[in-house]
C-alpha cells in the first residue's frame, strides 16, 4: 500500500481527515507533502473540505481550556485508542472526531484574533500552519525562526510558519513582515502572500498584504516574485506593487523609509493627507478621518511615531494644515481651517 496516498472517503474521494492526520506525524516528508498538493489541486471540494478540517483544528486548540474543548479531546483520546486497537479503523477517526466536537463548539462564540479579527475570517482561506505569529493594532513583534532568520511583524498581522523541510515556507496572511533570511543555498526561503511567491536565500525584503494590493520590496539581496501567469526577479531598492488582479508594476522606492516601522516611525515623502492618514491608522486604535477632499489631498512630507495620533493631529494643527475635532472617544475629524 502506498502510505502516500489515503483511503478514499465516504464519497469516494480522498479523505482530508486523514491527510491531516498524516501530515501532523510526517511534516518533514517532501513526497508526502507534494502528494498532498496534487491531490488538493485535483477537485475544487477537496480544498474546501481541507480548510474545514484544519480550520476546526486549529480553532480547537485555540479554545483547549475551555472545558466543552476539554471534553471533547477526551472523547478524541477514546477514538483514537479504539483505533489503535481495531486496524480496521482509520487513524484519521480521531482528528474527524475533534472536528465534529470543534463544530458543535460554534453556539460557543467567536474566539478572537489580536483586537479586532474573527479568526474564522482568516483561518478558512490561510494554509496549513506548523506555528502561527500575530499581533494586534500597534503591536510589533519579532520571530527568531531555527535557522537564524527573523521574521518582524508589524502591526495588526499574521504570518504562518507551513513548511520546514528541504524548503523553508511562510505565508503572510495580512497585515506586513520583514523578512531577514539566512543564507542556505539547499533551503530555498519562501513566502506566500495574496497567492503569489517570493522566493529568497539570503536576503532582507518586506511583504504587506491588504484588502485589495499586496506588495514586496527588497532592502538587500535577491528575490523572485512569482504568480500562474508570471514571474520576475527584484533587485534591491525596487517595490513590486499589485492591486487585484491588474498587472504588477515594479519601481525605485526609498526601502529604508518604507520599513521605518521597525523602528517606530513612518517616514513620508510628499504624500497626500489622506494617505498619510491611512497609514497611521493602521497602528491605533484610536482613527483619524478627512471629509474634505481639498484638505485630504494636500501633499505633506515628515516623519511620524507609530500609534502617536495624538502627537501627529498636534503636529498638523501647529503647522496650520488642519484643525481636530474629536468626534468620539475613538474618532478625531481633521478640518480645513477656517476661511480655507
Amino acid at each position: 500500500m502506498n502510505d502516500n496516498q489515503p483511503p478514499n472517503g465516504p464519497s469516494g474521494s480522498p479523505d482530508a481527515a486523514t491527510w491531516f492526520a498524516r501530515l501532523q506525524r510526517r511534516p518533514d516528508d517532501g513526497d508526502l507533502r507534494r502528494s498532498f498538493e496534487t491531490w488538493l489541486a485535483a477537485d475544487p471540494r477537496n480544498r474546501q473540505d481541507w480548510e474545514s478540517v484544519n480550520g476546526a483544528w486549529d480553532r480547537l486548540g485555540a479554545l483547549k481550556d475551555d472545558s466543552r474543548v476539554q471534553a471533547a479531546r477526551r472523547a478524541v483520546q477514546a477514538e483514537t485508542a479504539a483505533a489503535r486497537r481495531q486496524p480496521q479503523m482509520r487513524w484519521a477517526a480521531g482528528i474527524a472526531a475533534a472536528v465534529l466536537s470543534a463544530g458543535a463548539l460554534a453556539g460557543y462564540g467567536a474566539w478572537r484574533q489580536g483586537a479586532d479579527a474573527p479568526r474564522e475570517t482568516t483561518v478558512a482561506a490561510a494554509p496549513q500552519a506548523l506555528a502561527v505569529y500575530v499581533t494586534p493594532v500597534g503591536g510589533q513583534k519579532v520571530v527568531t525562526l531555527d535557522d537564524g532568520s527573523k521574521v518582524t511583524l508589524s502591526t495588526d498581522t499574521e504570518v504562518r510558519l507551513t513548511e520546514w523541510g528541504r524548503r523553508r515556507g511562510l505565508s503572510v496572511v495580512k497585515g506586513e513582515a520583514f523578512f531577514e533570511v539566512a543564507k542556505n543555498p539547499d533551503r530555498p526561503f519562501v513566502v506566500s502572500a495574496a497567492g503569489r511567491t517570493v522566493t529568497a536565500l539570503g536576503t532582507a525584503f518586506d511583504v504587506r498584504v491588504e484588502p485589495r494590493q499586496w506588495s514586496v520590496s527588497l532592502l538587500e539581496g535577491k528575490i523572485r516574485v512569482a504568480s500562474p501567469r508570471a514571474m520576475v526577479d527584484i533587485t534591491p531598492g525596487h517595490e513590486l506593487v499589485q492591486a487585484g488582479d491588474q498587472p504588477w508594476t515594479v519601481q525605485p522606492r526609498n526601502v529604508a523609509d518604507l520599513t521605518s516601522w521597525r523602528d517606530g516611525s513612518l517616514v513620508f515623502e510628499n504624500r497626500p493627507l489622506g494617505a498619510i492618514v491611512a497609514e497611521m491608522n493602521r497602528y491605533s486604535t484610536r482613527k483619524v478621518r478627512i471629509e474634505d477632499p481639498a484638505l485630504a489631498a494636500t501633499p505633506l512630507s515628515g516623519r511620524f511615531r507609530t500609534g502617536d495620533v495624538a502627537g501627529f493631529v498636534a503636529t498638523l494643527e501647529a503647522y496650520g494644515m488642519a484643525k481636530a475635532a474629536p468626534v468620539s472617544a475613538s474618532i478625531i475629524e481633521l478640518r480645513p481651517l477656517a476661511g480655507e
